[in-house]
Protein backbone atom coordinates (compact mmCIF):
# COMPACT_ATOMS: atom_id res chain seq x y z
CA UNK A 1 0.00 0.00 0.00
CA UNK A 2 1.26 3.61 -1.02
CA UNK A 3 1.98 5.91 1.96
CA UNK A 4 0.20 9.29 1.67
CA UNK A 5 3.51 11.05 0.72
CA UNK A 6 3.46 8.84 -2.62
CA UNK A 7 -0.08 9.44 -3.13
CA UNK A 8 0.14 13.18 -3.12
CA UNK A 9 3.36 12.71 -5.34
CA UNK A 10 1.43 10.64 -7.48
CA UNK A 11 -1.21 13.37 -8.24
CA UNK A 12 1.39 15.92 -8.51
CA UNK A 13 2.99 14.69 -11.25
CA UNK A 14 2.67 15.93 -14.95
CA UNK A 15 0.74 19.44 -15.66
CA UNK A 16 0.02 19.78 -12.56
CA UNK A 17 4.45 19.16 -11.38
CA UNK A 18 4.66 21.63 -13.82
CA UNK A 19 2.27 24.38 -12.56
CA UNK A 20 3.42 23.64 -8.64
CA UNK A 21 7.60 24.87 -10.05
CA UNK A 22 5.76 27.76 -11.94
CA UNK A 23 3.71 28.91 -8.66
CA UNK A 24 6.86 28.98 -6.51
CA UNK A 25 9.55 30.08 -9.36
CA UNK A 26 12.08 26.79 -9.48
CA UNK A 27 12.72 24.38 -11.91
CA UNK A 28 10.40 21.28 -12.26
CA UNK A 29 13.21 19.05 -11.18
CA UNK A 30 13.91 21.44 -7.97
CA UNK A 31 10.37 21.05 -7.21
CA UNK A 32 9.83 17.47 -7.65
CA UNK A 33 13.23 16.44 -5.65
CA UNK A 34 12.03 19.30 -2.85
CA UNK A 35 8.41 18.22 -2.50
CA UNK A 36 9.20 14.69 -0.74
CA UNK A 37 11.19 15.95 2.22
CA UNK A 38 8.49 18.73 2.78
CA UNK A 39 5.98 16.29 2.71
CA UNK A 40 8.10 14.30 5.23
CA UNK A 41 8.71 17.00 7.90
CA UNK A 42 5.24 17.49 7.81
CA UNK A 43 4.02 14.30 8.52
CA UNK A 44 6.52 13.66 10.67
CA UNK A 45 5.75 16.78 12.67
CA UNK A 46 1.87 15.59 12.75
CA UNK A 47 2.98 12.19 14.27
CA UNK A 48 5.08 13.74 17.06
CA UNK A 49 2.35 16.57 17.99
CA UNK A 50 -0.54 13.21 18.15
CA UNK A 51 2.01 11.00 20.12
CA UNK A 52 -0.07 12.83 22.87
CA UNK A 53 -3.90 12.63 23.55
CA UNK A 54 -4.95 16.01 23.44
CA UNK A 55 -2.74 16.60 20.24
CA UNK A 56 -4.38 13.59 18.37
CA UNK A 57 -8.08 14.92 19.42
CA UNK A 58 -6.85 18.18 18.05
CA UNK A 59 -6.12 16.84 14.91
CA UNK A 60 -9.11 14.55 14.74
CA UNK A 61 -11.15 17.35 15.27
CA UNK A 62 -9.55 19.24 12.90
CA UNK A 63 -9.77 17.03 10.36
CA UNK A 64 -13.25 16.40 10.69
CA UNK A 65 -13.81 19.72 10.75
CA UNK A 66 -12.16 21.34 7.75
CA UNK A 67 -10.16 18.84 5.67
CA UNK A 68 -12.14 16.67 4.34
CA UNK A 69 -10.03 15.66 1.44
CA UNK A 70 -12.42 17.69 -1.63
CA UNK A 71 -9.19 19.70 -2.49
CA UNK A 72 -7.51 16.97 -3.70
CA UNK A 73 -10.13 16.82 -6.63
CA UNK A 74 -9.58 19.77 -8.38
CA UNK A 75 -5.74 20.13 -7.98
CA UNK A 76 -4.88 22.54 -10.98
CA UNK A 77 -7.66 25.23 -8.94
CA UNK A 78 -5.88 24.19 -5.63
CA UNK A 79 -2.27 24.91 -6.85
CA UNK A 80 -3.27 28.12 -8.58
CA UNK A 81 -4.68 29.75 -5.60
CA UNK A 82 -2.90 27.75 -3.03
CA UNK A 83 -1.82 30.95 -1.22
CA UNK A 84 -5.64 31.30 -0.88
CA UNK A 85 -5.83 28.40 1.78
CA UNK A 86 -5.22 27.53 4.69
CA UNK A 87 -1.32 26.40 4.94
CA UNK A 88 -0.01 29.35 6.98
CA UNK A 89 -2.23 28.33 9.89
CA UNK A 90 -1.21 24.60 9.38
CA UNK A 91 1.96 25.18 9.28
CA UNK A 92 1.61 27.59 12.45
CA UNK A 93 0.10 24.66 14.48
CA UNK A 94 2.27 21.66 13.25
CA UNK A 95 5.63 23.64 13.44
CA UNK A 96 4.94 26.34 15.81
CA UNK A 97 7.99 28.40 16.66
CA UNK A 98 10.17 26.01 15.02
CA UNK A 99 8.71 27.00 11.40
CA UNK A 100 11.72 29.62 10.17
CA UNK A 101 14.60 27.10 11.79
CA UNK A 102 12.40 24.02 9.60
CA UNK A 103 12.48 26.13 6.56
CA UNK A 104 15.87 26.84 6.86
CA UNK A 105 17.26 23.44 7.18
CA UNK A 106 15.13 22.35 4.28
CA UNK A 107 16.79 24.84 2.18
CA UNK A 108 19.77 23.82 2.90
CA UNK A 109 19.45 20.42 2.07
CA UNK A 110 17.23 21.31 -1.10
CA UNK A 111 19.40 23.96 -2.86
CA UNK A 112 16.10 26.40 -2.57
CA UNK A 113 15.82 29.58 -1.24
CA UNK A 114 13.82 29.96 1.64
CA UNK A 115 11.20 32.06 0.57
CA UNK A 116 10.55 28.69 -2.37
CA UNK A 117 10.96 26.17 0.47
CA UNK A 118 8.45 28.54 3.05
CA UNK A 119 6.01 29.00 -0.31
CA UNK A 120 6.69 25.15 -0.96
CA UNK A 121 5.82 23.90 2.27
CA UNK A 122 2.62 26.55 2.44
CA UNK A 123 0.89 24.69 -0.52
CA UNK A 124 1.92 20.57 0.76
CA UNK A 125 0.46 21.59 3.90
CA UNK A 126 -3.44 21.39 3.39
CA UNK A 127 -3.00 18.84 0.51
CA UNK A 128 -1.30 16.44 3.20
CA UNK A 129 -4.01 17.58 5.83
CA UNK A 130 -7.10 16.95 2.76
CA UNK A 131 -5.24 13.30 2.77
CA UNK A 132 -5.22 12.65 5.97
CA UNK A 133 -8.98 13.78 6.47
CA UNK A 134 -10.08 11.65 3.58
CA UNK A 135 -8.60 8.75 4.58
CA UNK A 136 -9.68 9.20 8.45
CA UNK A 137 -13.05 9.40 7.26
CA UNK A 138 -13.02 6.59 4.60
CA UNK A 139 -11.26 3.91 6.90
CA UNK A 140 -13.48 5.56 10.01
CA UNK A 141 -10.84 5.81 11.89
CA UNK A 142 -10.81 7.01 15.95
CA UNK A 143 -7.87 8.82 17.55
CA UNK A 144 -6.06 5.92 17.69
CA UNK A 145 -6.06 4.72 14.59
CA UNK A 146 -5.02 8.19 13.67
CA UNK A 147 -2.13 8.10 15.21
CA UNK A 148 -1.01 4.36 14.58
CA UNK A 149 -1.51 5.77 10.84
CA UNK A 150 0.80 8.82 11.42
CA UNK A 151 3.41 6.60 12.78
CA UNK A 152 3.45 4.28 10.14
CA UNK A 153 3.49 6.93 7.64
CA UNK A 154 6.31 8.83 9.89
CA UNK A 155 8.46 5.34 9.68
CA UNK A 156 7.34 5.29 6.15
CA UNK A 157 8.58 8.67 5.06
CA UNK A 158 12.04 7.86 7.08
CA UNK A 159 12.62 5.76 4.22
CA UNK A 160 11.45 8.30 1.34
CA UNK A 161 13.32 11.06 2.42
CA UNK A 162 15.62 10.25 5.69
CA UNK A 163 17.63 13.56 5.79
CA UNK A 164 14.25 15.35 6.15
CA UNK A 165 13.35 13.19 9.21
CA UNK A 166 16.40 14.24 10.54
CA UNK A 167 16.23 17.29 10.17
CA UNK A 168 12.79 17.22 11.88
CA UNK A 169 14.26 15.37 14.96
CA UNK A 170 16.97 17.80 15.54
CA UNK A 171 14.85 20.71 15.33
CA UNK A 172 12.25 19.34 17.70
CA UNK A 173 14.61 17.45 19.70
CA UNK A 174 16.16 20.90 20.74
CA UNK A 175 13.00 22.90 20.52
CA UNK A 176 11.10 20.68 23.22
CA UNK A 177 14.57 19.94 25.39
CA UNK A 178 13.96 21.85 28.61
CA UNK A 179 17.37 23.67 29.60
CA UNK A 180 17.84 22.85 33.47
CA UNK A 181 17.80 26.54 34.66
CA UNK A 182 21.73 27.35 35.88
CA UNK A 183 21.96 28.47 39.77
CA UNK A 184 23.44 31.96 40.18
CA UNK A 185 25.97 31.87 42.62
CA UNK A 186 25.08 33.22 45.53
CA UNK A 187 27.81 36.21 46.11
CA UNK A 188 26.01 38.11 48.59
CA UNK A 189 25.32 35.13 50.99
CA UNK A 190 28.82 33.87 50.45
CA UNK A 191 30.44 37.01 51.32
CA UNK A 192 27.79 37.40 54.58
CA UNK A 193 29.06 34.05 55.42
CA UNK A 194 32.92 35.07 55.58
CA UNK A 195 32.06 38.57 57.44
CA UNK A 196 30.20 36.71 60.16
CA UNK A 197 33.37 34.09 60.43
CA UNK A 198 35.67 36.81 60.76
CA UNK A 199 33.45 38.49 63.25
CA UNK A 200 33.33 35.00 65.62
CA UNK A 201 37.09 34.80 65.07
CA UNK A 202 37.61 38.50 66.70
CA UNK A 203 34.93 37.75 69.18
CA UNK A 204 37.00 34.96 70.37
CA UNK A 205 40.40 36.57 70.29
CA UNK A 206 38.72 39.48 72.81
CA UNK A 207 37.87 37.15 74.86
CA UNK A 208 40.86 35.65 75.19
CA UNK A 209 42.65 38.75 75.79
CA UNK A 210 40.15 39.78 78.43
CA UNK A 211 40.95 36.27 80.37
CA UNK A 212 44.88 36.70 79.65
CA UNK A 213 44.77 39.59 81.71
CA UNK A 214 42.24 38.69 84.24
CA UNK A 215 44.57 35.92 84.81
CA UNK A 216 47.50 37.74 85.16
CA UNK A 217 45.64 40.04 87.36
CA UNK A 218 45.04 38.03 89.66
CA UNK A 219 48.45 36.25 89.98
CA UNK A 220 49.97 39.49 90.88
CA UNK A 221 47.40 39.85 93.18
Amino acid sequence: MSSMIESIMGMLSGDALNKVSQQIGVPESKAKEALPDVLAVLTGALAKNSSQEQGARELSNALAKDHDGSLLNNLSDYISNYKQASGDGILGHVLGNNRTTVEKSLSQKTGLDMGSIGNLLTMAAPLLMGMLGKTQKTEGLDIGGLTNLLGQESNQAQSLAPGAINILSQILGAGGTQTTPQTTPQTGSTTTKKRSGCATVLIVLVIAVVVYFLLRACSIL
